[in-house]
């Protein structure tokens, strides 16, 4: 079974993040204004869903073992934005399932679940864990919009 090349995209959390995407939100699609004005589509929240269909392979994927709960947050933003800039559809958030964090459980899954449920609206579609093939529980499949 053959594997798709690396795509050649970064998304590793470097010092210029903030300034790129602030020029990349300025030069988005997305829509400035009173929520309240937007198109319901733009408002609606993605949903996880119990869906575990998916292609063979994610367009990309981002693994972030070994990083903290901050850097992690950084990098699927900057991810999550960068794939749907590109056109990808599918990607993979691979978060581990917290079998070091003792009694917390899998901190870093909760919190990137979190963040693509209340900032992933102009981006994504929906998420569910990862097929068992992927990472199962210990990674997070995104369809993007």
């Amino acid at each position: 079974m053959g594997h798709k090349p690396p795509s050649g995209l970064s998304f590793e959390f470097s010092a210029d993040d903030d300034r790129l995407m602030e020029s990349a939100l300025r030069n988005s699609e997305l829509p400035d204004g009173d929520p309240d004005e937007l198109p319901d589509d733009l408002l609606t929240s993605p949903r996880k869903s119990k869906r575990k269909s998916s292609p063979k392979h994610p367009d990309e994927t981002i693994d972030l073992h070994g990083k903290t709960q901050e850097e992690a947050i950084r990098m699927v933003q900057n991810f999550v934005k960068t794939s749907h800039t590109h056109g990808l559809r599918n990607v993979l958030i691979i978060t581990g399932k917290g079998l070091h964090s003792g009694t917390q459980g899998p901190v870093l899954k909760h919190s990137v679940e979190q963040w693509l449920q209340r900032n992933g609206t102009p981006y994504l579609q929906e998420f569910h864990d990862a097929p068992p093939r992927h990472g199962g529980s210990g990674a997070i499949w995104v369809r993007l919009k």
